[in-house]
């Protein structure tokens, strides 16, 4: 759900560029992730590409290792 509340937040602030990535998230991002086909790190907005991987940054890593979720290098 994190895209619909992103949507949200482009709607409120009047952003077109992000209402339209998002609506196309919303339709890929799920099937995309039960599939495994998902970049690791990727904030999901439209400035960034759907696809691109990210760094996660260390205090983040640290908390979902912590969470028992297995990150790649």
């Amino acid at each position: 759900m994190p895209h619909a509340v992103m949507l949200r937040l482009a709607l409120r602030d009047r952003d077109l560029r992000e209402v339209l990535g998002q609506l196309v998230r919303l339709v890929v991002a799920g099937p995309g992730s039960a599939a495994g086909k998902y970049p690791g790190g990727n904030t999901g907005r439209t400035r960034v590409g759907p696809t691109t991987p990210m760094p996660i940054p260390d205090d983040l890593a640290a908390l979902l290792r912590g969470a028992g979720v297995t990150l790649e290098p």
